[in-house]
């Protein structure tokens, strides 16, 4: 006898999750976002920002690099969209702008999947009640408290040369590029 098995869906909390920031680089502190964000949602996109600025003490990786590091460790998830958007301008200072800005990236995410999140994800510091606050969209928000790993740290690690400290708060899949990445943090000029 022929034992049939039914396969069922898992049921997840959301339709289409959104994670965004620079990924100045990707790190274990944005990978714990986007893991929680791919457990709940049946989709999920993530936009990398300020696409248009590299080769800067603050933006040292263009964004073709920032977009393969997150591919060397997300690529294989069918239920994840990578894709990107420039900054406005100016950097928002009052909620006014706070909600351009917001509505800016709704924007891309609407081009991208054909819909609007029903779910932001940030970081606990993030302006994502200014960003999204008149729209119907759950903002989740996770704590930094157990890694405090930032960008700047990153490139901290990098150009002194701290390899094990950069590989403790960064996926091994991404190891081999400690060269590269290393590379292009110290060929910035002040």
């Amino acid at each position: 006898t022929k034992a049939l098995f039914h396969y069922k869906k898992k049921k997840m909390k959301y339709k289409l999750g959104l994670f965004h920031g620079r990924f100045e680089h990707i790190h274990k502190g944005h990978q714990k976002i986007i893991d929680r964000m791919l457990q709940e949602c049946e989709k999920s996109i993530l936009l990398v920002g300020n696409s248009q600025a590299y080769g800067t003490q603050k933006n040292p990786f263009d964004v073709l690099e920032r977009i393969k590091l997150i591919k060397k460790i997300y690529g294989n998830k069918r239920n994840l969209i990578i894709g990107f958007f420039p900054d406005l301008s100016n950097i928002p200072q009052t909620k006014k702008e706070y909600e351009k800005w917001g509505q800016w990236i709704l924007g891309f995410c609407e081009y991208y999947t054909g819909k609007l999140p029903n779910v932001v994800y940030s970081g606990d510091e993030a302006k994502t009640e200014w960003l999204y606050g008149k729209r119907k969209i759950k903002k989740i928000k996770i704590s930094r408290e157990e890694m405090q790993i930032s960008a700047t740290k990153i490139k901290n690690l990098l150009k002194q040369n701290k390899k094990e400290e950069w590989k403790s708060i960064t996926d091994k899949k991404i190891h081999s590029e400690y060269n590269n990445l290393r590379e292009i943090v110290l060929s910035i000029k002040r």
